[in-house]
């Protein structure tokens, strides 16, 4: 028997719409981390910073990938006066050892899942041109996932437990 996911293909519309939408995330994700930590944790903040750069070069793929299969309103930008970031949450800075290690277990958590989403664009593939765009961003998101959860493993914890 046939399972549903075995047959699951998806358009290069719907594709490009997802990845975006994602990513898009992703980067807001990401700054707002970057902001977060800045007064505690520069380090951290950094880190962020540069995850968030990352975010901006897939973004920056998937609309070159969109423009040669003149699918650009796919990847369009959102309208100028939508907010950065989501008022449902508050904005608030990194205040102690105990929220840091909190938001950077969230931050792996949410690496792992953006890499389990790309995994599943790329089983659902269908387009030749987004094969190897997904490849990497699978194999990126992994190496995201290993940062983040290195940089918690062996650099934020010894600094958080000498502050004890």
């Amino acid at each position: 028997m046939l399972n549903m996911t075995d047959s699951l293909l998806l358009i290069p519309q719907e594709q490009l719409t997802l990845a975006n939408a994602h990513e898009s995330a992703e980067l807001q994700r990401y700054r707002r981390l970057a902001l977060s930590f800045l007064p505690k944790a520069p380090q951290v903040s950094r880190l962020m910073a540069s995850l968030g750069l990352q975010c901006e070069q897939r973004l920056g793929t998937l609309r070159r990938i969109a423009a040669r299969l003149e699918l650009e309103a796919c990847v369009g930008a959102p309208p100028m006066d939508t907010p950065s970031f989501e008022l449902t949450h508050r904005h608030f800075f990194v205040v102690d050892d105990c929220m840091a290690g909190q938001l950077l277990d969230q931050a792996i958590f949410a690496a792992v899942e953006s890499k389990r989403f790309f995994a599943w664009l790329l089983e659902t593939n269908a387009t030749p041109e987004l094969h190897q765009a997904f490849i990497d961003f699978v194999t990126e998101k992994e190496a995201e996932s290993r940062v983040l959860l290195e940089f918690r493993e062996h650099q934020w914890a010894p600094v958080a437990l000498r502050h004890a």
